[in-house]
């Protein structure tokens, strides 16, 4: 069910430099810059379990009963490539998928209400306490699709619209975010098509980062399975990814370019990329080989996102695509639009998802559509 805590933390996290500056060689040769190397890890691992103990998680709660409630109700369709937890596992997941990876796609909905004292920008989430559908995020109902052909039907009776915008969370996301997250933009920018998150296995674990690149790698074919179903629908398809689902985004879009599927990439209504977790390299020379290069193409970056800091750090580079401070060095190379958010203030304290968390970036996002 979708709860998450209270914080058990406040502050901000310092920490001493000095103390990691001169590090032992264990014999491995490391030297100078091997002490770089082993400060850089024990920095990154402070940081993790600090945030690990900062930050409770959402899991879904169920109220089918809203009677009496004004509260708005958004539809979510769900395509993931997470194992299902059995009915005698839930506790281990605390929510319908976890981070498991699964070969095959599997098919949802789940209908989201929102409250009537919903605030732009946040999720509601009931924390510790009694949850309350009058004042929090709660899921009026629940179907599973027994494959693509059902979840085509149930997509078709939802809306006579023939767009639809598919999502891709980030890293260190769980379904419960995810469904919550998209549920969240779709009601605030006002969203008139279908939405659909695809799930993809992220460990939903802070410490998971590794994992979850590998997850990517492994749900480029699930991504591209979704499309395609979508696509082969007479469907027009709109992405929008953040994060490292910008990775997973870019990569599968490469891979159905090279095998000769540019008939399904001029399906693309348009990609939007919001902070994306990408080395600026390595996304030039992915664009390079997707053709058609979708349109309009638009990446939100972010100079003060704090959460791209710290990936940035790890590789021993200044920046991802998602926090550059020069977007000429991208626009002048491709047919890409860039949105500069490093102005923006309120939102998440980590500036990683300004563009669906501040509410001045929401009322303008939503003005330029």
């Amino acid at each position: 069910m979708a709860r998450k805590g209270k914080r058990a933390c406040k502050g901000s996290l310092r920490i001493g430099l000095k103390t990691v500056a001169f590090l032992p060689n264990f014999g491995l040769g490391l030297g100078f810059h091997g002490g770089r190397v082993w400060m850089r890890l024990i920095l990154c691992l402070t940081i993790t379990v600090f945030l690990t103990a900062c930050t409770p998680r959402g899991v879904i709660q169920f109220a089918s009963d809203l009677a009496g409630i004004e509260s708005a109700v958004q539809p979510v369709f769900i395509a993931t490539n997470r194992v299902r937890a059995e009915a005698e596992n839930r506790s281990l997941f605390s929510q319908e998928f976890g981070e498991v990876r699964h070969p095959k796609l599997q098919f949802a909905r789940m209908d989201v209400s929102i409250p009537p004292s919903h605030e732009l920008g946040e999720i509601e989430w009931p924390g510790q306490g009694v949850v309350k559908p009058s004042e929090h995020f709660v899921v009026k109902d629940e179907v599973l699709f027994s494959g693509p052909s059902s979840f085509l039907d149930n997509l078709n009776d939802s809306s006579p619209s023939r767009d639809v915008f598919v999502f891709v969370h980030g890293f260190n996301v769980n379904n419960a975010e995810a469904v919550y997250r998209l549920a969240q933009i779709a009601h605030d920018y006002e969203a008139r098509l279908p939405v659909i998150a695809f799930s993809w296995p992220s460990a939903g674990n802070p410490r998971g980062y590794v994992y979850d690149r590998d997850s990517v790698i492994f749900s480029r074919d699930g991504l591209e399975k979704l499309l395609s179903v979508l696509i082969q629908d007479n469907r027009k398809v709109f992405i929008v990814a953040h994060s490292m689902g910008s990775q997973l985004v870019m990569e599968t879009l490469r891979q159905m370019s090279i095998s000769g599927k540019q008939k399904s990439l001029n399906q693309l209504a348009g990609v939007a990329l919001i902070s994306p977790d990408i080395d600026e390299d390595v996304f030039l020379q992915q664009a390079q080989r997707i053709k058609p290069f979708p349109q309009p193409f638009t990446l939100m970056v972010n100079t003060r996102d704090r959460a791209l800091g710290l990936s940035a750090f790890l590789t021993g580079k200044q920046a991802r695509l998602g926090s550059i401070s020069d977007p000429a060095r991208v626009s002048e190379n491709l047919p890409v639009e860039v949105i500069d958010l490093s102005d923006v203030e309120g939102g998440d304290r980590a500036g990683h998802a300004t563009a669906f968390t501040a509410p001045a970036a929401i009322r303008l996002l939503r003005r330029l559509q």
